[in-house]
């Protein structure tokens, strides 16, 4: 059974149970949807989140160049994108990467994550101008350098989520196109 996002418009795969839709705790605009998934590591617990975001298309080509765009207002300016994999279905390619950046706060609490890792899927939908972008927000409780061929704990412990976050960017199926008016 997947599960279904803006009100059944798009449907992605079935989420674990240990996913809670934001929306049902406050209020998420409705170009997005929002869950949050709760994960306990050898370091500690730690609130994960997933972000679907229907948003504007943006002009570049470039894939890359396209997310930096997006993420301009969410990440420290010096961060991009690291490419992962391209994976076409449904003749629909999205394109996965990931960025990495240890965050900036201005008051240090004890349990602040020392890294970020956000995951990420654009789906840029041609046909209807959107560019769809998916983030899974992976706070760590240490600095870490983030290695998708390495053996750390904190490698294994990111490609784990990875291999979820590629089923669900995977998944992405548009059921209703008047979704985009």
């Amino acid at each position: 059974m997947p599960t279904d996002l803006y009100g059944g418009a798009i449907t992605i795969k079935q989420l674990p149970a240990s996913f809670i839709d934001v929306s049902h705790i406050r209020d998420v605009p409705d170009t997005q949807e929002v869950f949050i998934n709760e994960t306990s590591t050898t370091s500690g617990k730690l609130d994960q989140s997933l972000i679907i975001d229907l948003l504007e298309k943006v002009d570049p080509i470039e894939y890359q160049e396209a997310i930096h765009l997006h993420l301009q207002d969410i990440v420290p300016s010096h961060v991009h994108n690291q490419p992962l994999e391209e994976v076409e279905s449904d003749g629909v390619v999205r394109f996965f990467s990931y960025v990495s950046f240890k965050p900036e706060y201005k008051k240090v609490e004890a349990d602040s994550p020392k890294q970020i890792v956000t995951l990420l899927c654009l789906i840029r939908l041609d046909k209807v101008d959107t560019d769809v972008l998916l983030q899974y927000i992976i706070p760590l409780k240490e600095h870490a350098n983030v290695n998708f061929n390495g053996d750390s704990e904190t490698d294994k412990f990111i490609k784990e989520n990875y291999t979820l976050f590629r089923e669900i960017g995977t998944s992405f199926t548009v059921k209703d196109w008047n979704l985009f008016g």
